[in-house]
């Protein structure tokens, strides 16, 4: 029987960083795809604006995870934080769809630096056979805030205007970046680990060898089981996440409902609710497992909303898709964390949420394609189809 895990003060320190950051980061998913449309672009542009913000995400995260390995989590948190946090302080000056890109590619190289940091920083402080429930509850953090952070962008673009809206996120945002500064250093986070009430033991990362360097390192994190197999997850998870985060305010305007904040809120709530119980699960019942039938949620959920037309039933769907996605994560982010050595954390994150961001940017972007051409019908039901399809190949792999 596990013993019940007791978290040391970094783990909530963290939590807590992550928090502001993110509601920096969410309180744009109702409001940028309008404001893309307000200086003049297409769906389309929608995408491209999605796959900007991806790409420097995935450029980054491999170089993010080895110097985290190499030298220290805390450096690449700080500068992660500071620079993801004050993104939003870019959108204040692009005026065009060239320019915007630019801001989200920025935006998208810090969101990468922090969140593959903060998987490594909190695994460090998990014992085995935690690492589910563990990362599971750290993993709420990011979604805790969804829950009023399209409806606040919302609000605030109503009655002041984009630019309010931009200057107020920045300046949460910035915060995220100051509580970012007060986190240990590897070995201090080692030793609050160790404490007696965390209930932790002290971590082996100072005693073991340093893995090689660069590609090498990457390579060795790749070649564990684990790794590919929550990588192929995580990057299947990829298309119908991407298709739900940037196009869902798209689709609502379409069939006249509104705004999406509470189609924002029901998600996040769910999900909130999900990862830590189905990371407590995953770590019983088995990560593959777990996270298997989270993609199934989320694929039928994406179906859903290929019909959906009235805003009850877009938000029931979105109460689905949260559930699923917070299953899947919860099983996936501990398959890969459980298969590493300490030294190689970093590195595995990066890869899996390379794979992420690499399939929500080019998902995005042709799913934008199709809608401005099908309509956003036919790509829910093209996603949904994908990422059933896309399960029943892993499960086979992984039986393999």
């Amino acid at each position: 029987m596990r013993i019940k895990a007791a978290y040391p003060w970094p783990f909530f320190a963290a939590m807590a960083a992550t928090l502001l950051l993110f509601f920096s980061f969410q309180a744009l998913f109702s409001t940028l795809p309008l404001y893309v449309a307000a200086i003049g672009g297409s769906p389309a542009d929608n995408g491209l604006a999605s796959w900007a913000f991806a790409l420097a995400a995935l450029l980054t995260r491999p170089l993010a995870g080895s110097l985290a390995d190499r030298w220290d989590r805390k450096p690449l948190l700080v500068v992660g934080a500071l620079v993801f946090g004050s993104g939003p302080l870019l959108y204040r000056l692009a005026t065009d769809v060239p320019s915007l890109l630019g801001a989200r590619a920025i935006h998208g190289v810090g969101m990468a630096l922090f969140s593959t940091t903060y998987q490594a920083f909190i695994a460090d402080l998990l014992e085995p056979g935690g690492y589910g429930e563990g990362l599971g509850l750290a993993n709420t953090a990011s979604v805790a805030t969804m829950v009023v952070a399209p409806l606040f962008g919302e609000r605030v673009v109503r009655a002041s205007g984009f630019s309010a809206l931009f200057l107020a996120l920045g300046v949460v945002g910035s915060l995220g970046g100051v509580v970012a500064l007060v986190l240990p250093g590897r070995r201090r986070a080692d030793r609050a680990r160790a404490l007696p009430s965390s209930g932790g033991h002290p971590g082996s990362e100072d005693s073991a060898p340093a893995p090689p360097a660069g590609r090498a390192g990457l390579l060795r994190a790749w070649r564990q089981p684990g790794v590919r197999w929550g990588t192929l997850g995580m990057a299947l998870l990829g298309v119908p996440f991407g298709a739900f985060i940037v196009f869902v305010p798209l689709l609502a305007d379409a069939r006249g409902l509104g705004g999406s904040g509470w189609i924002f809120c029901a998600y996040a709530l769910a999900s909130l609710f999900t990862q830590p119980v189905a990371g407590r699960i995953a770590d019983r019942w088995g990560t593959g497992r777990t996270a298997l039938v989270g993609l199934a949620l989320v694929g039928l959920a994406a179906a859903g909303l290929a019909v959906g037309t009235s805003e009850w039933g877009l938000i029931a769907l979105a109460v689905f898709f949260g559930v699923g996605y917070g299953a899947a994560r919860a099983g996936l982010d501990a398959c890969v964390q459980e298969s590493v050595e300490p030294a190689l954390r970093g590195r595995g994150a990066a890869i899996q949420y390379t794979a992420h961001d690499l399939l929500i940017g080019l998902g995005s972007w042709g799913l934008g394609w199709l809608a401005g051409r099908a309509g956003y019908g036919v790509m829910y039901g093209v996603v949904g189809g994908i990422t059933l399809l896309g399960l029943v190949l892993i499960g086979n792999l992984r039986r393999q």
